[in-house]
């Protein structure tokens, strides 16, 4: 009979039926209990996807051409499941160019620190969180990593999203309260204890430890498992749920969209064309000196300045760092040309300048050498006119040596002529620097040193 109804919902109102073997293997592949695939919420979120956003899904799929293949690819590397591709998708619908309003970049939306982790590179030049293929091996790697911690796909999934300590005190929360639907805890002081230190945690009175210990001999005091909708209902009136809404979103949304590409109905309007278009990606990573121009590689392999542009975000200013070779990527076809043509042409080196008190167009560019007026055409100037801390982009002549200063701390056994020496300048210049009338310095004395340095 049920079957029957859901048969007769199915032809009346034109929705793909959700309880099919494919999306319970989503479920078991996520380690979510199959019985998840009533949840009311999923499956409004399914249907709203299957019936208004179909051409909307499609357009997603279709931008991210260049790097569904390559994350597909580098999941099945790593063994973990296929609908981990959703995580990114989720997260900034396959644009490297998605930034949230707390500073999370690129793919994957990484927060500065939780990228350096990682190895992902972030300084003046580069910010690899936008590099599609570094970020997904950084990604893969953290999820798995929550995996390990967290014990079940889903919890790193909602950990990855909303931090795994806040899904830590959420499983300890649901624990006790679990815990005290069969016990008598109202008057139990260890109880009393543990709230105490979560509480303590939420207002940022305890460190992570703290909760971390309580996390612990909570499942200890309660071991048995708790399901996913244990952590996603919603208690009445209470402040702080136990995981944000935006989380239990989150984890529903990744659920729906694997639901929709299972669908029948979703694979028959997408002709079978966006997800299988095989598993290598169009583009391929080449090797280039320091200070390559993306607008000269593009002109040198006769190809659009904005593709190329688009597919190495991870270049902040359009050229590699002027300091250190680096690489790029090209579409695979142009392969062949860039190994006959490129290594044979002289790059000229672009740094980024941040310009200082008193700086001014003719002091710079003296500092390294040109005309004030190629510093003007370069960064689009339409004046003399410079302002602290703007950046300007700078180009310079192959292993020129421009003036720079470094902070440095005496040691003991240091004298000026053996750090004149040490840093490739003169004891004249260190004392000048410092205004130093005499050659007598001191242990743990702040130095100013004028050298060079070399692009």
């Amino acid at each position: 009979m049920r079957f029957l109804i859901l048969f007769l919902v199915v032809k009346l109102f034109g929705i793909s039926a959700i309880e099919t073997s494919k999306n319970l293997q989503v479920l078991n592949s996520l380690d979510i209990d199959t019985n998840f695939i009533k949840d009311p919420y999923t499956q409004d979120l399914y249907r709203f996807y299957i019936k208004r956003r179909k051409q909307y899904f499609l357009n997603v799929l279709e931008n991210g051409y260049s790097y569904i293949p390559l994350i597909r690819k580098e999941i099945k590397k790593a063994k973990i499941p296929t609908n981990l591709v959703f995580v990114a998708m989720a997260e900034s619908y396959f644009s490297s160019r998605a930034r949230s309003n707390k500073k999370a970049i690129g793919l994957w939306q990484f927060m500065p620190s939780t990228a350096r982790l990682f190895h992902l590179k972030i300084d003046d030049y580069v910010d690899e969180r936008r590099d599609p293929i570094k970020s997904t091996a950084a990604a893969i790697k953290y999820l798995s990593m929550l995996k390990k911690r967290m014990g079940k796909w889903y919890l790193a999934i909602m950990s990855y999203n909303c931090g795994q300590a806040r899904v830590m005190e959420a499983i300890t929360r649901a624990k006790l309260d679990k815990y005290c639907l069969t016990h008598k805890c109202k008057h139990n002081p260890t109880i009393k204890q543990y709230r105490k230190a979560i509480k303590n945690y939420q207002y940022h009175h305890a460190k992570f430890q703290t909760l971390y210990t309580v996390y612990k001999k909570v499942n200890q005091l309660y071991p048995h498992k708790l399901n996913i909708m244990d952590l996603l209902r919603v208690q009445p009136r209470l402040h702080r749920q136990y995981l944000p809404k935006e989380t239990r979103r989150y984890i529903r949304k990744i659920v729906a969209m694997s639901f929709l590409l299972n669908s029948a109905e979703f694979v028959k309007y997408q002709n079978h064309y966006l997800l299988n278009r095989g598993n290598i990606s169009n583009l391929v990573k080449v090797n280039v000196p320091a200070g390559t121009s993306l607008q000269r590689v593009a002109r040198l392999l006769g190809i659009d300045y904005e593709y190329l542009r688009v597919h190495n975000l991870h270049l902040k200013y359009g050229f590699t760092p002027p300091t250190e070779d680096s690489y790029i990527y090209i579409p695979y076809p142009k392969l062949a040309k860039f190994k006959l043509t490129f290594n044979h042409i002289n790059i000229t080196k672009k740094i980024v300048y941040k310009v200082h008190r008193g700086d001014t167009l003719s002091t710079i560019a003296a500092k390294f050498r040109i005309h004030y007026h190629v510093i003007k055409d370069f960064n689009h100037l339409t004046s003399n006119f410079l302002r602290v801390n703007q950046k300007l982009i700078i180009p310079v002549r192959p292993h020129i040596k421009i003036p720079k200063t470094i902070k440095y701390k005496v040691q003991k056994g240091d004298n000026l002529r053996y750090l004149a020496h040490k840093f490739h300048t003169s004891l004249t210049q260190i004392k000048s620097a410092n205004n130093l009338s005499s050659d007598m310095i001191y242990q743990n004395q702040i130095l100013t040193i004028p050298t060079y340095v070399e692009f």
